[in-house]
C-alpha cells in the first residue's frame, strides 16, 4: 500500500480507537437485510467488535495493512446494514474508506477519489432540493436552537432577518457542489483538496465537534491525492542556531520512517534550515512545515489528540477541538501558512515556486 494510503487508513483506525467506536457497534436491530436479524444479537455484536478492534491494532502495527482495512471496512459498512439505529453517513462514509483503500491495486481506478467526490455531490444536491436550506430555515434552526451559537447570534442580529442564514445555507450548497469538479479533474486537485480541508475544518470551529467520524472521514480522504516523495528528503542546517539545532534533533527522533537526511552545515550565519525534495528546495519556517507535513506522525498525533476528546459537546471540549484545529490551520494551512512563510521570510528556493499550487508532494503545501 502506498504512503499516502497507508496514512489515510492509520489516521482513521487512530480515530476510531481513541474514540472508543467499538462500544456503538450494533447487535442485528432493524436491519437493511432482513435475514440479519435471526442471528444471534450478543454473538453478532462481540465479534465484530472483536474483529473490528484486531483490524485497527493490524493497521497501526504494520500487520498485512491492506487486508485489515478490507476486513474493518466490510466489518464497519456489515455494522450498518445490520441496524438503521446505527446507520449514520459518517460511519458509512468511513467504512468506504477502509475498504476501498483495500482494494487498492497499482495503476487501479481512484475509487476514494470518486467516492469523496460523490459524498459532495450528494450532499450539496440533497441540501439544493430541500426546501429548509433554499430558505435558510435549517441554518438558522441549528445555529439558533441547537448549537446557541453566539458569535452566529451576534452578526445575525446586525443584519436583516433570515439574511445570515440564507448565506450560510447557500454558501454550504455551492461549496459542496463546486468543489466536486476540483477533486475530478487532476490539475486542479489542490484545490480541491484544500477546499475540502478548510471547510471541513471551517464545520469543526463553528460547531466545536467532529460529526461523530464525519472530521476525521473526509480529512483523511484528501491523502488519496497526495503523492509522497520517493526518495529521501535532504535538510541542511546551521548546528550553531540554537533553536534550529533543538529542532533537529527532534525531527529526527520523530522521523520513524527515515525521510529525512540531516547535514549540518560547515559555516555557520547561514540560513539555519533548508531543504530539497524531489527537485523543489525550501527555506526557514517552510522548510520546517515540509519537514513536520512530510512526516506521518504530524497527522497520527494530531487524530489522537482531537479524538481524545471524543464525542461529547461540552463547552470545554468544544474549546479544545477549535483550538487544536485554529492552532494546524494557522501553521500548516494555506493560506494562513504562507502568511507566516512572508512573516518568517521562509520559503521556495527553486524554479519550483511556480508550481506550488499543483497538489503533487505535499499534503498541504
Amino acid at each position: 500500500m502506498p504512503t499516502n494510503l497507508a496514512v489515510m487508513v492509520k489516521v482513521l483506525a487512530i480515530a476510531v480507537l481513541v474514540t472508543n467506536h467499538v462500544r456503538l457497534l450494533p447487535d442485528p436491530w432493524l436491519s437493511f437485510i432482513p435475514p440479519i436479524d435471526s442471528l444471534p444479537p450478543v454473538f453478532f455484536q462481540k465479534t465484530i467488535q472483536v474483529v473490528f478492534v484486531i483490524s485497527a491494532l493490524a493497521i497501526l502495527f504494520n500487520r498485512r495493512i491492506q487486508w485489515a482495512s478490507l476486513v474493518i471496512g466490510s466489518t464497519m459498512l456489515l455494522s450498518v446494514v445490520s441496524s438503521k439505529a446505527y446507520y449514520g453517513n459518517n460511519k458509512t462514509f468511513c467504512g468506504l474508506m477502509f475498504f476501498l483503500a483495500g482494494l487498492y491495486k497499482p495503476g487501479g481506478p481512484p475509487f476514494i477519489r470518486w467516492q469523496l467526490a460523490l459524498t459532495y455531490f450528494g450532499a450539496g444536491l440533497n441540501k439544493l432540493l430541500d426546501q429548509d436550506w433554499q430558505t435558510g430555515v435549517f441554518f438558522e434552526f441549528w445555529s439558533v436552537h441547537k448549537l446557541h451559537e453566539q458569535a452566529y447570534l451576534a452578526l445575525d442580529a446586525l443584519l436583516p432577518r433570515m439574511w445570515l442564514a440564507r448565506f450560510m445555507c447557500w454558501f454550504t450548497i455551492v461549496t459542496e457542489l463546486g468543489v466536486v469538479p476540483f477533486l475530478l479533474i487532476s490539475r486542479i486537485y489542490f484545490w480541491g483538496v484544500l477546499l475540502n480541508v478548510l471547510f471541513q475544518c471551517g464545520l469543526c470551529l463553528f460547531v466545536g465537534n467532529t460529526f461523530t467520524l464525519f472530521f476525521y472521514g473526509m480529512n483523511a480522504a484528501s491523502f488519496a491525492f497526495v503523492t509522497w516523495p520517493s526518495s529521501p528528503m535532504k535538510a541542511t542546517y546551521d548546528p550553531a542556531h540554537r533553536m534550529t539545532a533543538a529542532l533537529q534533533k527532534l525531527l529526527e527522533w520523530i522521523d520513524l520512517d527515515h525521510r529525512v537526511i540531516w547535514t549540518p552545515l560547515p559555516i555557520t550565519g547561514a540560513v539555519p534550515l533548508e531543504l530539497a525534495a524531489e527537485g523543489r528546495s525550501y527555506s526557514g519556517f517552510r522548510a520546517l512545515r515540509m519537514i513536520v507535513l512530510f512526516n506521518p506522525v504530524t497527522y497520527l498525533v494530531f487524530t489522537a489528540a482531537m479524538a481524545a476528546s471524543g464525542n461529547g459537546e461540552s463547552l470545554g471540549l468544544a474549546i479544545y477541538r477549535r483550538v487544536l484545529v485554529g492552532t494546524a490551520l494557522v501553521l500548516l494551512m494555506p493560506p494562513l501558512a504562507w502568511i507566516a512563510d512572508r512573516i518568517s521570510g521562509g520559503g521556495l528556493t527553486s524554479a519550483g515556486a511556480q508550481h506550488r499550487d499543483q497538489w503533487r508532494v505535499s499534503p498541504l503545501g
